[in-house]
């Protein structure tokens, strides 16, 4: 389905999924996008399905210790993508928390090996198995919905992945569409446009050497500062993601050093890293 003026999300996956392909880094920026459904969430990412990723609308911990932790050894997988998170952790408390608790591991410190009752890696990773993460959830998941007795927001997502420090191991996307731009939508589909096949999308595969500048990473400070409010820690994870993120622009340009214009690039995609649901 052809996808009409989401540019700033296509562009978030795509410097993601290039920070997998920098030398010396610690892992690669995992994303979580939020916004109302039909939001084009889903439809952005596909246009990612690229060697190197793997996407899966529903995932267990025995498929991420029996299929996933192999092709990350293997097979050089570098981001799972699951496009609707709730699909993944729909399951009863202790499986969602085992569930959880993985992929915090997997996609921050890495696995070095599993030894429970029912799950056995049969081996040690060393160096251990590290994997990014992009995936998506809607805004009142998020949140969650408003009682009107208590006048707050309750069983959204928010409040627990922040308790356990998972959310901050996310750079949050958060968008919605203003009036006008529901408008041109309405009229894309009445005009059958949304048929259309869309061009898909592509990173450059081979693992590069960027040379960052503190001077200019430091630029960067705020942003890291604000999202961090918003994910918990102090901003220090936030940071080196988005140093991350603006030297796989500079690869995204064929740079090998850091420059201006990847930090202007940064911050202008920091409007959306946020809980505020500024307008795309």
């Amino acid at each position: 389905m052809a996808l009409l003026e989401v540019e700033p999300i296509t562009d978030i996956v795509k410097l993601v999924l290039q920070s997998a392909y920098i030398k010396h880094t610690e892992a690669p920026v995992n994303l979580l996008l939020i916004a109302k459904p039909e939001s084009a969430k889903t439809s952005a990412m596909s246009v990612f399905k690229i060697k190197g990723t793997y996407t899966t609308n529903n995932i267990t911990q025995a498929v991420i210790v029996s299929e996933i932790l192999p092709k990350i050894e293997r097979e050089g997988l570098k981001h799972l993508i699951i496009p609707d998170l709730l699909n993944a952790i729909k399951k009863d408390y202790r499986t969602k928390e085992g569930f959880l608790q993985l992929m915090k591991t997997l996609i921050e410190e890495g696995i070095t090996s599993l030894d429970t009752f029912h799950m056995r890696t049969h081996k040690v990773y060393d160096p251990p198995i590290k994997c990014g993460f992009i995936t998506a959830i809607t805004s009142e998941s998020y949140l969650g919905s408003y009682n009107q007795d208590k006048q707050r927001l309750e069983g959204g997502l928010r409040r627990y992945w922040k308790n356990i420090g998972l959310l901050s191991r996310f750079i949050p996307f958060s968008y919605e569409y203003e009036l006008s731009k529901i408008q041109r939508i309405f009229q894309f589909i009445q005009n059958e446009e949304h048929l259309k096949p869309t061009s898909k999308q592509t990173v450059k595969r081979k693992m590069v050497d960027v040379k960052g500048n503190p001077q200019l990473f430091q630029r960067l400070e705020i942003l890291s500062v604000r999202v961090s409010q918003e994910v918990g820690g102090y901003g220090f994870r936030i940071q080196r993601s988005l140093q991350t993120l603006a030297k796989a622009n500079a690869i995204l340009n064929d740079r090998t050093e850091v420059a201006q214009q990847d930090i202007d690039k940064i911050l202008e995609l920091g409007n959306w890293m946020n809980k505020r649901f500024n307008p795309l």
